[in-house]
């Protein structure tokens, strides 16, 4: 994402209006997971994704089983836009980054407009595309608010700063520039980030962002398919961790990048068959996923179906090869952990080594 959208606002912006919620700050009193050892070749991915697991949980013991987002639940009403929202309906919370070490903090805000216009918050309705869990089409396509669970609102269920370790994978060669942020007594959050290529980089790890989007939005093809989130009131509406239909076969969250054995740098997850990112299920597992057994299984369902259905939703405005970001090395087509069918009720395999 184009690091020129966060914007720094000043000292006069208070916590408290930019907290996501009551259970912000709760303290981990959740039961613990067994977690593996840490280690290198991916077992540093595999300890924290089981980390992110007992703050998932946590977060949705503190909020009645919900899971953790940060666009309006009632977006849709409005036809997903911000201007329509924020000039009708209420002033949302804001996108919190954190406080860097002059108290001054960053986000990705809204602005001061409509309901908002006494916050005094900075920022324009161009970071709207930064709520959605998504962007199915424009110039934000495969961007959303999956990349950055690192953020305000659910990060003190692991951290308090967003370039904590914990939010990155060891191979991921961000992770370099990593620990000595982490340190800073005060600072939070610090923009443009010494030793983070570009200045900025969100966390190697990414939610499923059909699993926060309601059900309906992608539909299998014999019961609609695809419905873009601006056409129905509920589509923003994030299920409850309680509707996941299969918790062992639908994922949570994943390793964003090819990060082991990619042929290239700057790979994600699904653009080869070869690659096996660390993935978190919603039964709380956590195991590497062969992008060749998803694609196979996606095959198989989509042979075997009457209407074509596949593991994941093939009809969405990106069109039949789905979210592929990075050119595929050899052909693989997949949209595995992202575009999964029925969202949170759907599967994205069929069996698990």
């Amino acid at each position: 994402m184009n690091p020129r959208s966060i914007t720094r606002a000043g000292r006069g912006v208070s916590r408290v209006d930019v907290l996501f919620g009551a259970g912000a700050c709760a303290v981990l009193t959740c039961v613990a997971v067994t977690m593996p050892m840490r280690g290198g070749g991916g077992l540093d991915s595999q300890y924290k994704l089981a980390e992110l697991a007992q703050a998932n949980e946590c977060y949705a013991n503190d909020f009645a089983g919900r899971q953790f987002g940060v666009m309006p639940a009632d977006a849709g009403a409005y036809g997903d836009s911000c201007a329509t929202y924020l000039s009708q309906a209420h002033c949302p919370r804001q996108l919190v980054l954190g406080e860097d070490s002059t108290s001054a903090v960053w986000g990705y805000w809204l602005g001061s407009t409509g309901n908002c216009a006494q916050s005094g918050y900075p920022g324009t309705c161009g970071n709207w595309e930064v709520y959605r869990p998504f962007n199915f089409s424009g110039a934000a396509a495969g961007y959303g608010f999956f990349r950055i669970p690192n953020v305000v609102g659910f990060r003190e269920y692991l951290s308090k700063n967003f370039y904590s370790p914990e939010w990155y994978a060891e191979d991921d060669p961000t992770y370099a520039g990593v620990p000595e942020l982490s340190t800073h007594p005060t600072r939070e959050f610090t923009f443009p980030a010494p030793g983070i290529p570009g200045g900025y980089q969100d966390s190697s790890f990414c939610f499923s962002p059909a699993a926060m989007l309601n059900p309906g939005v992608l539909r299998a093809q014999a019961d609609g398919g695809f419905q873009a989130p601006a056409s129905f009131a509920d589509s923003y509406r994030s299920p409850a961790v309680s509707q996941c239909a299969h918790p062992s076969l639908k994922t949570r969250m994943c390793e964003y990048g090819w990060y082991r054995g990619a042929p290239s740098a700057g790979l994600a997850f699904n653009a080869g068959r070869k690659s096996s990112p660390y993935t978190l299920f919603f039964d709380g597992s956590v195991q590497t996923v062969s992008m060749a057994h998803a694609e196979a299984d996606d095959i198989l369902l989509r042979e075997s179906s009457k209407s074509g259905d596949g593991l994941w939703s093939a009809d969405t405005p990106l069109g039949a090869n789905g979210w592929q970001p990075s050119t595929p090395v050899d052909g693989a087509r997949t949209s595995f952990h992202i575009l999964t069918t029925g969202g949170i009720l759907g599967r994205d395999l069929l069996s698990r080594d």
